[in-house]
């Protein structure tokens, strides 16, 4: 029987939480390259990254990387009322603050058109083979990723990519990158 999305989510968090620090460490760096390799990096002008927390897939040196390649950089910054998420363009880190859940956001509200975006790097807590994802269970990517027409990709580590519960409003990547 099939578990549950908020089940499914505290197990997921869980276990990532518990994962060897330097296998983590590991599979962190092969994902970077993995990605500075991907065609749609490397000719991407403007790259939207979420900002990693926590466990999750450390998104801060591919940030880095992409002002040392010139490219214009985003960040996602939640909106609670109305819920959405807004693409902001980001310089340095002094650009961020912590927001209410105390993950890094951009500071400004200047929104960035999603239709301008090249790549986006989205997270998720796991992905299936086809490139869907469960995400933290506000819905915020699934509303803001049909707007992007840019490449989308998933950064996953080996134990979550599995098969989850897909509901139709569910917004597909087009490339999971496992270490």
């Amino acid at each position: 029987m099939e578990k549950p999305k908020p089940v499914l989510r505290e197990l997921l968090k869980k276990m990532r939480d518990q994962l060897d620090p330097e296998l983590v460490k590991k599979w962190n760096h092969s994902l970077h390259q993995k990605l500075w390799r991907l065609p749609q990096y490397r000719n991407a002008e403007v790259v939207m990254l979420y900002l990693s927390f926590g466990s999750e897939v450390d998104t801060w040196p591919l940030l880095e990387q992409a002002w040392t390649d010139g490219k214009r950089t985003l960040a996602p910054k939640v909106r609670r009322y109305p819920k959405e998420l807004l693409a902001v363009e980001i310089t340095a880190k002094t650009d961020l603050e912590p927001s209410f859940w105390g993950v890094y956001e951009p500071v400004s509200d200047q929104a960035f058109d999603p239709a301008a975006i090249d790549l986006v790097v989205v997270p998720g807590l796991a992905f299936n083979h086809k490139g869907y994802r469960l995400g933290y269970g506000g819905g915020y990517y699934d509303r803001f990723l049909p707007q992007v027409k840019g490449f989308k990709v998933g950064l996953c580590y080996p134990p979550f990519l599995q098969e989850i519960p897909v509901e139709p409003w569910d917004q597909a990547v087009d490339c999971v990158l496992i270490p």
